[in-house]
């Protein structure tokens, strides 16, 4: 006797907004092999955080890897259950055909930011994690001070990159893949110093958000390791897991 199929349910998500482009291009292709219906919610990993510690539920939860970790700690993700998805680096925008800022040492990155009029960032009050990360390399250059009156904080989402190709800042800091993906832009990294790669970790949330929603859970995660979702991670300029 054959076994009984799993029903076709909705599996609801909330993930960071590394993983929004990837989970727009699969979303169609795992409802069609699976028969599931994706709800998707992306949003900065401290709206996340938030919610998640208020109480609210989701079936799969897609978050960098020390938020999940922290989250799957006080009982709110299955850690069992968590896989690396994707892995993300920083660095900044600048407009095609502007002179690119100097990364060649620590001390010619310092003067290429002090010299920005304008730098558009993640309001790191958010917790989005390129927005931290910035702020946390401006503490270890010392000047924090110096720079806080240049920054512009975006809280809305979206790719800062294209309102540099609109000349609307000089530089501005996210996610490589966000950056990349822009016409117009240029990406510069990091110096070696400055760099960093988070890993995106997905996870069962716990409880799930219904009874019987964690076989279909499942389903999603293992399909966003799978073939499928490699091919739409690289060419998003991301890297799997």
């Amino acid at each position: 006797m054959s076994a009984k199929p799993t029903p076709a349910a909705e599996i609801t998500i909330i993930s960071a907004n590394g993983l929004r482009a990837v989970l727009a291009d699969i979303a169609p292709a795992f409802e069609r092999a699976s028969g599931h219906r994706l709800a998707v919610t992306v949003t900065e990993t401290g709206e996340i955080r938030q919610r998640i510690l208020a109480g609210a539920r989701y079936d799969v939860i897609a978050l960098p890897q020390t938020t999940a970790g922290e989250l799957a700690k006080l009982g709110h993700i299955n850690p069992g259950s968590m896989v690396p998805v994707i892995r993300v680096g920083f660095g900044l925008a600048v407009r095609a055909g502007a002179p690119e800022p100097a990364v060649s040492s620590v001390d010619a990155f310092r003067h290429a930011l002090l010299a920005a009029k304008s730098i558009l960032i993640t309001d790191p009050s958010t917790g989005g994690i390129s927005g931290v990360h910035f702020m946390d390399v401006l503490a270890r250059l010392g000047i924090v001070e110096e720079i806080k009156p240049k920054l512009v904080l975006n809280r809305g989402g979206g790719h800062h990159a294209e309102r540099i190709a609109k000349g609307e800042a000089d530089l501005a800091v996210q996610a490589e893949h966000e950056i990349r993906c822009v016409p117009g832009v240029q990406f510069v990294p990091y110096p070696a110093e400055f760099q960093r790669t988070i890993v995106f970790m997905a996870g069962c949330g716990v409880p799930a958000g219904r009874p019987g929603a964690a076989a279909p859970a499942n389903v999603l995660i293992r399909f966003l390791r799978g073939p499928e979702a490699v091919r739409a991670i690289k060419a998003r300029f991301l890297e799997p897991g």
